[in-house]
């Protein structure tokens, strides 16, 4: 597919492309954008040190054949999808809205380059819906069953994988035979800075209601499953007397409960462009737009942390040396 935009197609470009005005677009540093853009070296190098140490931590527990190594391996498993989704979303909106590609997507036709990364942000985002279900989830086998949780927690997960894998695709199967091209961004952002957009998609679907969808439902799903595991987690503390619990395992129980509320923040910036989008605010659609990747980076940072921060697994063990003296008497 050629790249070139020819004379004869001109009237028939969507946004920016052939536009004059964004072709000879000059990208400069010393713009909202630009700051935007930087604003993640701040907290991401340390979150992914912080991710590191817990997948460390994780390859430590399959070695020991630890009981809790599905639920522990579904949390790594859910900071590396949002690591990616933190990665194309940088790329989607952080980087378009600079203007750093401006000049190129004006003098180039609308292609399916730009389509792949529209489709494999919203594949990965897709698959991030889920993991807050799957970790509350499996947290409440862990309540439930706590001899069986290990075996149940590990069927779980080979289940849900291959699932997790496949069920973005029909979310954005109708995306693949579609063109992506480039359009101005409005509201906040400044003259030059661009927003990612499709046509051509099978039955002419668009991905706003898909996306509303499974935000409203996976967030119920998830809430009512965190509502069920702080009702067991109270009975069991009501149950269970005091002396018989070890505070070692009241914290990693405190901690889990936390991780898993705090998993549920992804779906709320989610939903922002998409309400937004609804009430016909094309404003709020932007500053929502602007937003969004914020909201993304909370939710990838607040897990990572609170995990790492409140579970006893990662704590350094006190080590107290008792020295020996020993007299041995030799009789001559």
């Amino acid at each position: 597919m050629s790249l070139t935009i020819s004379p004869t197609s001109l009237p028939l470009l969507p946004g920016i492309h052939g536009n004059e005005t964004f072709i000879n677009f000059e990208f400069s540093f010393f713009t909202l954008p630009m700051f935007l853009l930087f604003l993640p070296v701040i907290y991401m190098p340390i979150t992914f040190i912080v991710m590191l140490r817990i997948l460390v931590k994780l390859k430590y527990a399959m070695r020991d054949k630890n009981v809790n190594v599905p639920l522990f391996t579904a949390i790594c498993i859910s900071q590396f999808t949002c690591l990616l989704f933190f990665i194309f979303d940088f790329v989607h909106i952080r980087l378009m809205t600079t203007g750093i590609f401006t000049s190129w997507c004006a003098s180039s036709a609308p292609n399916h380059y730009i389509m792949a990364l529209y489709i494999a942000t919203y594949y990965v985002n897709y698959a991030n819906m889920i993991f807050p279900f799957l970790v509350s989830t499996m947290r409440l086998v862990l309540i439930a069953y706590p001899q069986r949780q290990g075996k149940i927690n590990r069927v779980i997960l080979k289940s849900a994988l291959p699932f997790i894998s496949i069920y973005p695709i029909f979310f954005t199967f109708f995306l693949w035979p579609a063109v992506g091209y480039c359009t101005a961004a409005l509201g906040p952002f400044p003259f030059g800075s661009v927003i990612l957009g499709f046509r051509e998609s099978w039955f002419g679907l668009r991905n706003n209601y898909f996306l509303l969808f499974n935000n409203l439902f996976w967030l119920s799903a998830s809430l009512i499953n965190n509502s069920v595991l702080l009702v067991k987690l109270a009975h069991l503390k009501s149950t269970t007397a005091a002396h018989t619990r070890s505070q070692k395992s009241h914290k990693a129980e405190v901690s889990l409960t936390v991780t898993t509320v705090s998993m549920i923040c992804s779906y709320l910036s989610n939903s922002m462009i998409v309400i937004a989008a609804q009430l016909n605010s094309i404003e709020y659609s932007y500053y929502a737009i602007m937003l969004r990747p914020f909201g993304n980076d909370l939710e990838t940072c607040m897990v990572s942390w609170v995990f790492y921060l409140t579970h006893p697994v990662f704590r350094r063990k006190s080590m107290v040396t008792v020295q020996v003296s020993q007299h041995v008497k030799l009789d001559s």
